[in-house]
């Protein structure tokens, strides 16, 4: 398996394994920020499980990131982020098809499930870089579309 998708992996797991140690629920800052973010997913290939979604400043895409959200993918393809602070970010998000809390992998490392990013970025050999996926938030409703990739 290639280095480089390893690493792109390696960032979207970090995405379920950060909602899997927040329990799945949806983790905003204390402080309530001015904006809400409202990312509509295109092409959610079914409704079984969970869409989980988080928006990242630069320091922390593809680490632990400072918004989450989860939602049953039977509910709809939008995911509500609500509290964030204006700046920089990109969103990061998965399907989590089978409710197992992980983003399962083919015995080759490659995802099984859905997973996507802000700007529909996608990396030639591994995870888009931040600039790729960046999104500015500004005060009050922020849409976002995106596409999932399968």
């Amino acid at each position: 398996m290639k280095k480089t998708t390893v690493l792109m992996i390696a960032g979207v797991l970090a995405l379920a394994g950060a909602a899997a140690a927040y329990g799945f629920g949806s983790r905003q800052p204390a402080a309530s920020g001015v904006a809400t973010v409202n990312v509509t997913l295109g092409g959610v290939a079914g409704q079984q499980g969970a869409l989980m979604g988080a928006i990242c400043n630069k320091e922390s895409f593809l680490k632990e990131c400072q918004y989450f959200a989860v939602h049953p993918a039977i509910a709809g393809n939008v995911l509500r982020f609500p509290g964030v602070m204006p700046g920089s970010y990109a969103v990061m998000v998965y399907h989590d098809e089978n409710g197992n809390g992980k983003l399962d992998k083919s015995p080759n490392g490659m995802p099984l499930e859905g997973w996507g990013f802000s700007r529909n970025a996608r990396g030639r050999y591994g995870p888009p870089a931040f600039d790729d996926a960046r999104i500015d938030i500004k005060p009050g409703i922020n849409d976002v579309a995106l596409d999932m990739v399968y």
